[in-house]
């Protein structure tokens, strides 16, 4: 089809919305939307070309998904390449691992698929995902796959102009399911191409009902378009329901503008924006692994490396179009070229190259060795108090030697010799204080079982946070039934869990009766606030300071995730104060360095680990560190040694 100029400069308004919304450019909270232009646009383009050659009796579904592949594989196959190089200098094992996946699922076009499975698009942690764009590419690959044989098939039984209405019908039930899916699964509505399926088609439907606007109109058509395109770039934000309605507007404002057809505009046809509408395809590659670059390092509020990536964002981009995606770009400017079969070779041959060094990096876990043995020695306990590290959680989803059953019911802690008998009782919240109580029940003459598994937080109740179908709930309800058995021939009960997960799954009540249960059959309960819940691993944040000498600063990092953790423990803290024999452990009296609360300790360590909010070994045994000098402590030592609690116990 001709090379429409304007439709280039839509092109550059789109790259320039995303690139300003990922680089956090004041004002430009809605620049994601620029993902939906292009929808549009391709949705355009797709179907201008799949028609005009029907009609002409010259369409090939595999030369058509051979033209996709030269515009879209080189590039992206190249950018994989050079990621997976500088992730060899940058990246820790577990993230140069994790990037190698994501190579896999962009380059088969599945990664969206896998994004649907892992952080939300707007949520922090998407800022640790080097190649989360793709999904735009993996949407819009299905389509290309989808599409052709959709029209190919609804020609077969009636004449191609009224496939339109079909379509049309089409395009209004993905809008529908949008709407539907985005307020009730809204990841799931943000990356499957069924719910993103009606944008593509909304830029067919301008092709297949074109309609022919005055000069004067088509101005007014275009002005309006790129009004609604600047309103949802200015006016919407992370928080919005995404896509559903509201998608409506940059969607129509993008028909608009291709409706207008002003080849000669001022706003879409200058040197500028056709240079950038040229080189899109390639900035839109490049810019969020520079992104994700100053995020990495820390820099992402410094106004100078903001400006210093999106102009590398906008040199790669070029250097890529020039050198790759020029050599095997289909259609470039006005006219049309046919490449021979050999690019597409080297196409496939370059694929399956970097399709191999990713799964090798993958297999080889992101090669461990590649750090030094200092910073190994450094960092080697912050890991989650596990079975197979020592301690006590139980983990029987993923550790195949954890089978279900009884050998989960046992597990010691403090002194062996010790006078008051102790169980500790939770999901992996108790598991990660298992150092915590070791610690103290050693000094204080606790003999300690640690009864911990994947998502058991206590109760007496079959409620559960995690899946009911895994191995994980079978092992809850033996450790469950145990606890209601055998709670009273222990002389202290604690109790820990992630009881943020249980505020928001409403399953509060089956606590409380846990906690009635145990302050009527037991000398003294304890109750353990979960720990703070950031947005992000600190650990991976806190690893990747030491391993490039930068200061580590754990303000930077959000912790949205914190609300329903922070209303259970108050929660708890209430409930404690109905009992005289039960104790609530504040987060202040855990986590503090010199009485004042602090998520990192005084060397400037986290205490957690991940975004669900568990601590280290080492968070854990300095938590211990730090409570032996709050006044929580000093209580809980009077009680241990109060006359009637020791009567409780038996002798040895």
């Amino acid at each position: 089809m001709r090379f429409r100029g304007d439709i280039n400069g839509l092109r550059a308004i789109a790259v320039i919305a995303v690139v300003l919304f990922h680089f956090g450019v004041a004002g430009t909270q809605g620049g994601y939307v620029g993902v939906d232009v292009f929808f549009v646009i391709s949705g355009f383009l797709m179907t201008a070309i799949i028609y005009s050659r029907l009609e002409k009796n010259a369409f090939s579904a595999i030369e058509f998904y051979k033209d996709r592949a030269r515009r879209i594989i080189p590039a992206l196959a190249f950018l994989c390449l050079c990621l997976l190089v500088v992730g060899w200098v940058l990246l820790l094992p577990k993230d140069y691992a994790e990037l190698s996946e994501h190579v896999l699922g962009s380059l088969g076009f599945v990664s969206n698929l896998m994004y649907w499975k892992e952080a939300g698009y707007f949520e922090q942690a998407s800022h640790d995902n080097w190649l989360l764009h793709t999904w735009s590419l993996s949407v819009e690959w299905q389509f290309y796959l989808a599409y052709p044989l959709l029209i190919l098939i609804l020609q077969r039984v009636m004449p191609l102009r009224r496939t339109r209405w079909v379509l049309a019908g089409v395009a209004l039930a993905s809008l529908a399911l949008s709407v539907y899916a985005s307020s009730r699964w809204p990841t799931s509505a943000f990356f499957l191409l069924p719910t993103r399926m009606w944008e593509m088609l909304a830029g067919g439907l301008v092709f297949l009902f074109p309609f022919a606007a005055s000069r004067h109109g088509s101005r007014w058509l275009e002005l309006g378009g790129i009004a609604l395109i600047a309103l949802s770039v200015l006016a919407f934000t992370a928080n919005s329901v995404w896509p559903g309605w509201l998608a409506l507007v940059p969607v129509v404002g993008t028909m608009m503008v291709i409706y207008s057809a002003r080849h000669e505009s001022l706003l879409t046809g200058n040197r500028a924006s056709q240079f950038l509408g040229k080189i899109s395809y390639s900035v839109y590659l490049w810019h969020w692994p520079f992104a994700v670059w100053i995020y990495y390092f820390g820099v992402e509020r410094e106004p100078v490396w903001v400006i210093a990536g999106m102009a590398a964002s906008v040199l790669c981009g070029w250097l890529s179009y020039v050198y790759i995606e020029s050599i095997a770009q289909v259609e470039r400017g006005p006219s049309v070229t046919r490449p021979k079969p050999r690019p597409l070779v080297r196409i496939g041959g370059s694929m399956l190259a970097v399709g191999a060094l990713a799964s090798v990096t993958m297999a080889s876990q992101g090669y461990p060795n590649r750090l030094s043995e200092e910073f190994r020695n450094a960092t080697a306990e912050l890991v989650l108090p596990r079975k197979s590290n020592g301690w006590c959680f139980y983990n029987v989803e993923t550790n195949p030697d954890n089978e279900i059953g009884e050998d989960g019911l046992a597990c010691h802690l403090g002194a062996r010799d010790g006078k008051l008998d102790a169980l500790l009782f939770g999901d992996s919240f108790a598991g990660h204080y298992g150092p915590f109580w070791d610690d103290l029940g050693r000094e204080n003459g606790l003999r300690i079982n640690a009864v911990s598994s994947n998502w058991c937080y206590p109760s007496v109740t079959d409620d559960f946070t995690g899946y009911t179908s895994g191995p994980g709930y079978e092992q809850c309800l033996i450790n469950r039934s145990f606890l209601e058995d055998e709670i009273g021939r222990y002389d202290l009960v604690i109790y820990a869990g992630q009881w943020g997960a249980v505020y928001d799954k409403d399953q509060m009540a089956g606590v409380v009766r846990a906690i009635e249960l145990a302050a009527q059959r037991t000398g003294l309960v304890v109750l353990m606030a979960a720990p703070t819940n950031y947005d992000i691993s600190v650990k991976d944040m806190y690893e990747r300071s030491l391993m490039f000498g930068r200061q580590f600063d754990i303000t930077r990092f959000e912790k949205t995730r914190d609300d329903p953790v922070r209303a259970a423990n108050e929660q708890l803290k209430a409930i404690a104060d109905r009992y005289p024999n039960v104790m609530y452990f504040s987060r202040e009296s855990m986590f503090h360095v010199a009485g004042v609360p602090s998520d990192v300790t005084a060397e400037n360590v986290p205490f957690g680990l991940d975004q669900s909010g568990h601590i280290s070994i080492y968070g854990s045994r300095k938590a211990a560190e730090a409570f032996r000098e709050s006044n929580a402590y000093r209580e809980f030592i009077e009680r241990t040694r109060h006359p009637a609690l020791l009567a409780r116990a038996r002798p040895d």
